[in-house]
């Protein structure tokens, strides 16, 4: 059977992608106006290899406490649980092709086998800060020759400053972490920075999280012809973080909406700051034709799932979910 066109003359630059979907039928489902169409393995993996698509994989969708929260009887989190699907959430992380991860928090094993990746294909890894949502060192020892039959490519680690101390001078409870053995080059980042890892050119960005000398970080990555900025565990930004994304146009924003109808504290968004982001960003013009602006790392404070998407969509906002995808071309 013919592979369908990747490619058509009309329609919008960004496909939704289900990977749900890959454990029922076995290959990759592309939606186009509804009607899903096989595409193999083999043809997306030709794609993704040539640098004609950026896909953008959303391992995880939720904050600290995952959605449903471990311990919590709230009426969001019991409709969660009654209801499955994408109303559960996962620590967030984001996998973009197959080689650029943001975050490997303590769902990363979970993901990883419920979607069948090959993270061994991972060749850099960001972390944005130190919370143990988004930075489980743990997951770094299992890189050790002694937890593996194969050989591993080089993985190249970037982080703030404290996140690469921690990799460098583990906690007790952790093995001492053999670089040359785990194949692993650790990159401290700081605020306001670029360098390229081929094919991506990558900025960093100060978040406002309320930790000091220890602050979180921000990114954003350009392949040349796409650029996306993915921003979790951040209140409302300085001026000189808006006068750097200034020199900008993004075709995607992954930005945190944590606390739905709470007090954000200064160190997430709530629905009415996020809300305040996506309009500057819009009137700014710091948005692409067509881009895609993402409600991402997603608690109980805020609605399930299909009740967040019938606030936020009719004003130009997409929800995040766990298994979804999209591509870029």
């Amino acid at each position: 059977m013919q592979a369908p066109n990747l490619y058509p003359n009309s329609g919008p630059n960004l496909r939704n992608f289900d990977l749900t979907k890959l454990k029922e039928y076995g290959n990759m489902m592309v939606e186009y106006g509804g009607n899903y169409q096989k595409v193999t393995n083999f043809t997306k993996r030709c794609c993704l290899d040539k640098g004609e698509l950026m896909r953008l994989f959303f391992l995880g969708t939720g904050a600290a406490e995952g959605y449903p929260a471990l311990f919590c009887e709230c009426a969001n989190c019991q409709e969660a649980r009654a209801l499955g699907g994408r109303n559960l959430r996962l620590r967030s992380m984001l996998l973009i092709n197959e080689d650029l991860l943001f975050d490997a928090g303590p769902d990363l094993g979970a993901v990883a086998m419920r979607y069948g990746l090959q993270l061994s294909r991972v060749r850099i890894l960001l972390f944005t800060h130190l919370d143990d949502d988004h930075f489980c060192p743990s997951n770094l020892m299992w890189r050790a020759s002694e937890n593996r039959l194969t050989p591993l490519p080089l993985l190249k680690v970037f982080g703030p400053p404290a996140v690469i101390e921690v990799l460098l001078n583990p906690p007790a409870y952790l093995p001492g972490l053999d670089l040359d053995d785990a194949r692993l080059s650790l990159n401290s980042v700081k605020p306001f920075s670029m360098w390229r890892e081929d094919p991506y050119c990558f900025y960093s960005y100060p978040a406002q999280h309320g930790r000091g000398e220890k602050d979180a970080l921000f990114y954003s990555v350009y392949d040349g012809k796409h650029h996306v900025l993915y921003a979790v565990d951040t209140g409302p930004w300085a001026e000189s973080v808006w006068q750097a994304l200034a020199k900008h146009k993004f075709d995607v924003v992954i930005l945190d909406e944590t606390m739905g109808y709470e007090s954000s504290g200064g160190g997430h968004h709530n629905l009415s700051s996020f809300l305040e982001v996506y309009r500057r960003f819009r009137n700014s013009g710091l948005l692409r034709e067509g881009a895609l602006f993402i409600a991402h790392h997603i608690s109980h404070s805020n609605p399930p799932h299909d009740r967040l998407v019938e606030l936020l969509e009719p004003q130009g906002v997409k929800v995040a979910y766990d298994g979804m995808c999209l591509i870029l071309d």
